[in-house]
């Protein structure tokens, strides 16, 4: 009777691990999902190129190429949508920005210029923002992305030169529009917070400025602006 007893109960242990194990992939933690809404945080840096062109009376003036250098950080807000493992989305970020740049010409001698002459010419870069489209592809807890959008910034320039006690300056700050390309990838630490890194292309095209005294030439200036940012983000999923 024992014996019979004892190999009923055998039979129902093999049997219920048997069902347990047929319905484990049934009770199995869903996979993350990137969908919904998020804020974030981000800081890094990023490296500018300012080129600018001036002619005077329309005679050309050699280009000058001002490389700019400095962190960033700032904040972030957008939305995800998910479709299996195909995410789109939606980001705006604005950034405080360190970037500048200063160039210092040669100095004249008084034995050339009758005078000591010098120049400078600075660039800086306060903040920038941008409004952007995101596709990428996700897989377990990662997501990598490429993104792309419109891209604004100011730009504040000032060019002093000084000649004995004579001093003569020009300031310009300018409000650019241009556009933005990157790349980066992001995981998820738990489901509300995630960790990112990216990098990211800024142009913001060509802009004119004309400056005209009394009876004087009329003095151009073109200048070009580009940027290269990486930065590392958290972000707060809801």
């Amino acid at each position: 009777m024992r014996r019979f007893v004892l190999s009923i109960l055998s039979t129902l242990a093999l049997g219920g691990s048997a069902v347990a194990a047929d319905l484990a992939p049934m009770y199995a933690a869903p996979p993350p999902t990137w969908a919904g809404f998020y804020v974030g945080v981000n800081v890094g840096g990023g490296a500018g190129d300012g080129r600018s062109d001036y002619s005077f009376g329309g005679a050309r003036i050699p280009r000058i190429n001002n490389l700019m250098w400095g962190a960033i950080g700032g904040g972030q807000v957008g939305w995800n949508g998910q479709m299996g493992a195909i995410v789109y989305g939606m980001e705006a970020d604005f950034q405080a920005s360190g970037l500048g740049g200063t160039l210092k010409a040669p100095d004249c001698p008084p034995a050339a210029c009758g005078v000591l002459v010098t120049a400078s010419y600075k660039q800086d870069m306060p903040w920038y923002g941008t409004a952007r489209g995101r596709l990428g592809y996700a897989m377990g807890g990662w997501l990598a992305y490429a993104t792309g959008g419109y891209a604004y910034t100011q730009l504040q320039t000032r060019a002093e030169a000084r000649a004995s006690a004579v001093t003569a300056s020009a300031s310009d700050n300018q409000f650019r529009n241009g556009w933005t390309v990157g790349a980066g990838v992001e995981m998820m630490i738990t489901p509300m917070i995630s960790a990112r890194l990216e990098y990211m292309y800024l142009d913001f095209g060509n802009q004119t400025t004309s400056w005209q005294a009394a009876a004087t030439p009329v003095f151009t200036h073109t200048s070009n602006l580009t940027m290269n940012v990486v930065r590392a983000g958290v972000n707060l999923r809801f």
